[in-house]
């Protein structure tokens, strides 16, 4: 059941010596950590975080490592990001008490193209551009292409023992994680972690980003498949738009592999709620695969192959002769 909140409200005002909250709610950041969220008499929003099993002091170990490093470079983004404001302790577990950005969640049902598909673009072509050093400075972790390549592929083949996802849908995510051209890319700086319990929206737009645990050098498509997979298509498109604008230099095949990560992901639930032995919720993630493979049969998924490589040979991160000993790659003459 978690400490009670009275006891959580204490710890934070331990935290911060001297700050009076008003009110304060219940925050659910998942089994392992207990977490609060406070307002002063300002109105200014903070949260108490303490894990609340030995798996939660990692995983609170993770998102400090995250905050510390992305606050090195918070100027150089155009949305707010949580602070650090005090920290304490309770029977030797760290507490930590942060900053909590305003605004709401985002409903991706209901945005058309417009400004937070600007913001959205505009905020994670800032995080990809960010210097390397901030995460390897703190000993985060690095992915380079291949590495990321074989992660799917393993990825695919542990949903696939299931026995559950339909046949049709593991042919298609073979298929592109076979077709070597669609993983060459330059990793970046990644948040990880996008989604509804990350980002605050105000008037539409982006104004904080949080959840930075997952705070990495690997494939910046990770961080799009949030909205390829929820997401109208033109809102879609327009965020692509803007992240083009904002980045350049982004390879021409981030959009494909956005989308394959999305769809792998409600495998990767599937095979979550399996686990869990919670019939309703394999009820659920069953539906939303047999929509996918509907969608398919109905020609209205997008081709996930690999764009022409002109202008890429300069930005490739992953030579054929490096990986060709390991996948078996469509056939090349269709791809130059």
């Amino acid at each position: 059941m978690g400490r009670p909140a009275l006891i959580l409200a204490a710890l934070a005002a331990d935290a911060a010596s001297g700050k009076k909250f008003r009110h304060f709610r219940r925050s659910d950041l998942g089994p392992d950590l207990d977490a609060l969220e406070l307002f002063d008499e300002n109105g200014e929003g903070f949260e108490l975080i303490v894990p609340a099993t030995t798996a939660g002091i990692a995983e609170q170990a993770q998102l400090m490592a995250g905050l510390r490093a992305i606050n090195q470079a918070a100027g150089q983004l155009p949305f707010e990001v949580s602070r650090l404001v005090g920290q304490t302790s309770e029977n030797e577990l760290p507490v930590i008490l942060l900053t909590l950005p305003g605004g709401e969640k985002p409903d991706l049902s209901k945005y058309a193209p417009g400004p937070f598909s600007k913001s959205f673009g505009e905020a994670m072509a800032a995080i990809h551009q960010l210097d390397p050093a901030v995460v390897r400075d703190a000993g985060l972790p690095e992915y380079d292409a291949s590495t990321v390549l074989h992660n799917k592929v393993a990825e695919v083949d542990l949903v696939a023992s299931s026995g559950k996802v339909p046949a049709a849908l593991l042919s298609r995510w073979e298929e592109a994680l076979e077709d070597v051209g669609l993983f060459r890319f330059h990793s970046t700086v990644v948040h990880g972690g996008i989604g509804q319990d990350s980002l605050h929206i105000k008037d539409g737009s982006i104004s904080a980003v949080g959840n930075w645990s997952a705070l990495s050098i690997a494939d910046p498509a990770e961080d799009l498949k949030y909205l390829a997979g929820g997401a109208l298509p033109s809102t879609f498109e327009d965020a692509l738009l803007h992240y083009r604008a904002n980045r350049p230099q982004a390879d021409e095949n981030i959009a494909q592999r956005s989308i394959l990560y999305s769809e792998i992901e409600l495998a990767s639930w599937l095979h979550h709620c399996l686990q869990l032995k919670d019939e309703q919720m394999v009820s659920e993630a069953e539906a939303m695969l047999d929509d996918l493979a509907q969608q398919l049969a109905a020609g209205t998924l997008k081709p996930l192959r690999a764009a022409g490589f002109i202008g890429l040979q300069g930005s490739a991160t992953v030579p054929l002769s490096q990986t060709e000993p390991l996948l078996k790659p469509n056939d090349s003459d269709e791809l130059f």
